[in-house]
């Protein structure tokens, strides 16, 4: 699994992710030095409590509270999403703002969920 180093941080730093982790076998952890895939066979670290959880897309896609948004299509450069309200809004892709689509969806469902935006450095309220 690739984590940019951006992504790392955009993980480790986010109480509102870190608190939906259930540590189940085949999730990511930074342990600090490199990523660390949980097994519960006993493979690798035995507690990966004292780690920090790097979701994948597809837990990512699972966080997002949809009801209230959508893709809608990608034109150009930008991703739109709409809300129920017909509100429009733009996400920059990879290459822009960010450098992996992991960096761009995370930025996504914590815009979705917390009203929160990334600044390069921290999670900050819109």
């Amino acid at each position: 699994m690739n984590f940019t180093d951006n992504y790392i941080e955009m993980c480790i730093n986010n109480v509102n992710i870190q608190n939906l982790c259930r540590h189940n076998k085949g999730d990511w952890f930074w342990n600090g030095e490199k990523p660390y895939l949980y097994c519960k066979s006993g493979l690798g670290s035995s507690n990966p409590h004292d780690y920090k959880w790097l979701p994948t897309l597809e837990d990512l896609f699972g966080i997002a509270d949809w009801g209230h948004y959508s893709i809608n299509k990608n034109i150009g450069d930008h991703g739109y999403y709409y809300g129920k309200e017909n509100l429009f809004g733009e996400i920059k892709y990879p290459g822009e703002t960010f450098s992996s689509l992991k960096e761009m969806v995370l930025a996504v469902v914590m815009e979705i969920n917390y009203n929160k935006s990334w600044n390069k450095k921290e999670w900050e309220e819109m």
